[in-house]
This record gives C-alpha cells, sequence and structure tokens, in this order.
C-alpha cells in the first residue's frame, strides 16, 4: 500500500509541476499583455501629438509636400496601433487558453490529491484495525491464561 501512495504521491508531484508551469506561462502572458498594453497607450498618445500638430498647422502656409508627409506619419501611427491591436488580440486568446490549460491542471491536481488522501486514510485505517486486532489478541490470550488460572487453583 505505501510503494502505491509513493507512485501516486510521485504522479501528484509531476502535475503539481505541470500546473506551476502554466502558472509560470500565465504570468509571462499577462506581463506581455500588459507591455502591449502600454505601448498602445504610447502609441495613442504619439497619434493625438501628430493630430494635433496637424491640426495646428492650419494657420501657417504649409507645401502639400509637408501635409502629405504629415499624414503618412499618421496613417503609419495606425496602422501601427492596428497591429498592436492584432497583438493585443493574440496575446489576450492565449491567456484564455492558457487559464483554461491551468483550471484543467488544478482540477488534475485537486483530483490527485484526493486520491492519495483516500489511499492514505485506507492505510492508516488498515493500520489502525491491525493494531487493533493485535490488542484484541493480547487481550483474549491474557483473558484466557487468567480463566485457565482461576479454575487450576
Amino acid at each position: 500500500m505505501s510503494q502505491r501512495i509513493q507512485r501516486f504521491s510521485r504522479i501528484l508531484k509531476l502535475r503539481e509541476n505541470d500546473r506551476e508551469v502554466e502558472q509560470i506561462a500565465l504570468a509571462a502572458e499577462r506581463r506581455e499583455e500588459e507591455e502591449v498594453l502600454q505601448r498602445l497607450d504610447a502609441l495613442g498618445h504619439e497619434k493625438k501629438t501628430a493630430l494635433n500638430s496637424f491640426s495646428d498647422n492650419r494657420d501657417r502656409v504649409c507645401s502639400g509636400r509637408e501635409i502629405w508627409f504629415q499624414r503618412q506619419s499618421i496613417d503609419v501611427l495606425e496602422k501601427r496601433i492596428d497591429k498592436g491591436k492584432e497583438n493585443l488580440s493574440d496575446v489576450q486568446n492565449r491567456i484564455s487558453l492558457t487559464e483554461m490549460r491551468l483550471v484543467e491542471r488544478h482540477r488534475d491536481v485537486r483530483m490527485m490529491e484526493g486520491y492519495v488522501d483516500r489511499l492514505k486514510d485506507d492505510e492508516r485505517l488498515s493500520v489502525i484495525a491491525a493494531e487493533q486486532n493485535e490488542l484484541d489478541d493480547i487481550s483474549v490470550t491474557r483473558y484466557a491464561r487468567r480463566v485457565r488460572g482461576n479454575t487450576v487453583k
């Protein structure tokens, strides 16, 4: 029984390690999500500044080329923002998948913990039952000696 408990305890340890790996992966993905959000925020501020600069030029005379370059820089920022949003969506999808895997790993660990605990309880109960049988045998033997000792006299 103890070999079985040890075997399943090792399996439990492996499943706990798998769960920890998923937790580490989830933490890394959340950091990546935060970085993407910060980049998107910075790009949003940069776009806002570029739009303000573009609109401030209406009071001064600009060549068509300058206006075109300013508009191109705004378009480039918009493309970078769109790309950042796609990256954010990808990261969030990966986070969602990792969370589902983590929940599954956690469920596996809890199930295995319950099984190992039941095995340990069964072993403890069998040890207690064996000890009780030994105590009963000793008690019966002593009682039999005492009864035989009283009838011999």
